[in-house]
């Protein structure tokens, strides 16, 4: 069972923010916290729903990953069409941000060279993060015929790029 719940505020009077309270909002899974993202209070109609669609993504999966943004809401499909188009990353020793052991998640991110389009996950699941790891990888050694990247791209074959 997944539910979420949100801690004791804290206020951030930063001028980047304008003056708001920040609640840390939590996935409980199994009993264990995985801190998701701050929900701000006052904040826009559309970034609650944004955050409302991340918790609804993690009821989805069973608790292992949601979007940030980028245009592929599962990682792998954007991973197969980056295999598909043999694209690159713009930063591919910084896309992994904070680690399983630490923090509970690990954040995939970064942007792609030729069409420049940022991505941003956050991944609970330690198989799918170390499987995403070697796939990422894989990619940035160029390795378009290697087996597993053959096999993501026929697994999840992306839609028509859109870009």
């Amino acid at each position: 069972m997944i539910e979420f719940i949100e801690k004791e505020p804290q206020r951030d009077d930063s001028p980047f923010t304008g003056g708001c309270n920040m609640y840390p909002t939590y996935m409980v899974k199994d009993g264990k916290e995985y801190f998701m993202f701050n929900r701000r209070d006052p904040d826009d109609k559309w970034r609650l729903e944004q955050n409302e669609a991340r918790k609804k993504q993690l009821l989805e999966n069973g608790g292992k990953f949601f979007r940030f943004h980028g245009f592929y809401d599962d990682p792998f499909t954007m991973l197969a069409e980056v295999i598909e188009r043999q694209h690159h990353f713009t930063e591919p020793s910084e896309m992994y941000y904070a680690s399983l052991e630490e923090s509970g998640f690990v954040d995939f991110h970064g942007n792609r060279k030729e069409v420049s389009a940022a991505f941003f996950y956050r991944i609970y699941d330690p198989e799918m993060a170390a499987k995403i790891r070697r796939t990422a990888d894989l990619i940035n050694e160029g390795r378009w015929d290697d087996p597993e990247l053959v096999n993501i791209k026929a697994q999840y074959k992306p839609e028509t790029a859109q870009f």
